[in-house]
């Protein structure tokens, strides 16, 4: 195990992180539209995501178990570090969207690590959106411009919008309820 999170911790925190993020765009939704449709061609907002990405893809290959390749831990972290610098300067075409998708990726390593070898069933909502958080990131990482058409899908009807911002904060209360009450 590389994380030492707890499934509660883990489903609290998922949990309250997406119900804010839900709700505020629900109830602040004329402002969240032309930010999210914005936010795939951010360079501002891409350059701090890639900065988070590096950091803890360079922190992860710096302390994580490497078994016979420990004694090429200062060249992988070295890795990490210039794939997220070259990846700034040559690689800025949906640079946010990017760098979202490889925090998604490691996102779903800490979910898929709380739930390991744990027997409830329930455990099973955490994995599913862990695979969920895992495929968006290849997806977002590999072909980003789909996230600009999924955005327009998205807000392309006002109900459909409010509609599934809405679900996203209740499935987020879910979580915030099960990390309380049942794992």
């Amino acid at each position: 195990m590389i994380y030492f999170f707890t499934l509660a911790q883990v489903a609290v925190w998922l949990g309250f992180g997406l119900f804010l993020i839900h709700a505020y765009f629900f109830y602040n939704y004329e402002k969240a539209v032309p930010w999210a449709r914005a936010f795939p061609r951010s360079d501002r907002l891409g350059g701090v995501l890639l900065a988070l990405a590096t950091a803890w893809a360079a922190w992860l290959a710096g302390t994580m178990n490497l078994m016979e390749y420990t004694r090429f831990r200062p060249l992988f972290v070295l890795a990490a570090v210039g794939l997220g610098v070259t990846s700034w300067l040559y690689v800025r075409e949906f640079i946010a969207v990017r760098a979202l998708g490889v925090l998604f990726l490691l996102g779903a390593n800490i979910l898929l690590d709380a739930c390991f070898l744990r027997e409830d069933a329930l455990r099973l909502i955490v994995v599913g959106y862990a695979y969920f958080m895992a495929v968006a990131g290849m997806f977002m990482v590999g072909a980003p411009y789909l996230l600009r058409d999924v955005i327009d899908w998205y807000f392309a009807n006002p109900f459909r919008g409010k509609l599934l911002l809405l679900l996203e904060a209740l499935f987020g209360l879910a979580l915030l309820g099960l990390g309380v009450f049942v794992y």
